[in-house]
């Protein structure tokens, strides 16, 4: 008998130690949702329009002294997407998040999962009409020590603009879950 508690308790200490991992990771609390809002250029729209889009909510927001955007959006002379992340707009007196923005090499549709590296970090981004964009948000203040990771991810493209009023149509995809890279519509699961 006295072969059997050491196996027993090894079994144990196993079962439990592989439980634990799944069991105290915190699970997705919000769902990926994918909107498709409108966004007014930085320069040359009316300046009550919103020109910045707020990554955690997913919202169009009016670029203000606040600074409650993520990145403010423009068209330039040759009618590309300049996306200035909120630092870029903001002084050095001012406390803003870090924002992370790849150029994607796949549509938007087909880009799934986040990357977990390769963001350059408030960095003025120009890409053309149609160009899929990773983002990765440092936010200490919303990705406590509770979460998986210390910044949430999404995508978002400019699908088109139209010049004379300076709109930019975007489809935008959001996971709010700190730490989580699904950019699929529904509850993450990774």
């Amino acid at each position: 008998m006295m072969p059997r508690i050491p196996t027993i308790f090894s079994a144990a200490l196993v079962v439990l130690g592989t439980g634990c991992g799944a069991l105290s990771a915190p699970k997705a609390q919000f769902p990926v949702t994918i909107t498709s809002p409108i966004v007014y250029a930085l320069n040359g729209a009316a300046p009550s329009t919103p020109a910045g889009l707020d990554f955690l909510t997913g919202s169009p927001v009016v670029v203000s002294a606040s600074f409650a955007f993520n990145v403010a959006l423009d068209i330039d002379s040759q009618g590309r997407v300049v996306v200035y992340p909120a630092r870029r707009v903001a002084d050095s007196l001012v406390t803003t998040v870090a924002v992370g923005l790849p150029k994607i090499n796949a549509n938007f549709d087909d880009y799934t999962q986040a990357a977990k590296s390769g963001y350059v970090v408030d960095s003025t981004l120009v890409v053309p009409v149609g160009t899929t964009i990773g983002f990765n948000v440092y936010d200490t203040t919303t990705c406590t020590a509770y979460s998986l990771g210390s910044s949430y991810y999404g995508k978002f493209v400019v699908d088109s603009i139209d010049p004379v009023h300076r709109a930019l149509y975007v489809r935008f995809a959001s996971d709010p879950n700190c730490g989580y890279v699904t950019l699929t519509s529904g509850l993450p699961t990774k």
